[in-house]
């Protein structure tokens, strides 16, 4: 079984992808990798649960079920969050210039990996 860090660290090696995080769904960093930055994990952890809990609200309230996953475009950057069974979440960051359909396959890739070492 890989190391969580490990898998993470990994991900990060994806072209466009800098940055991963897994948190808890109370907002608490479980562990994260960034590539050429401080991570301010305490920020990100409050940020996603609170982020997450919302997108969650609007499929249920808009009818279109539950969330598997979400991918939100801003300014510099892409966020790409999953579910990791019903008490963690993956976030990904990746450039404006990565291939979506890349992003997307990696995560999908690592997720069991990184659900078994949590």
């Amino acid at each position: 079984m890989s190391d969580l860090r490990d898998l993470l660290v990994e991900l990060t090696r994806a072209e466009g992808i800098n940055t991963a995080v897994v948190t808890s769904r109370d907002g608490f960093v479980i562990e994260g990798v960034t590539q050429g930055g401080a991570l301010d994990t305490d920020a990100v952890g409050a940020v996603i649960s609170t982020g997450i809990g919302s997108s969650e609200v609007m499929g249920r309230e808009l009818g279109v079920g539950d969330m598997n996953q979400s991918m939100i475009e801003y300014s510099s950057g892409i966020i790409m969050i999953s579910f990791l069974g019903v008490e963690a979440i993956l976030a990904v960051v990746a450039d404006l210039k990565a291939n979506l359909g890349n992003v997307r396959y990696q995560v999908k890739k690592q997720l069991p990996g990184i659900e078994q070492a949590l």
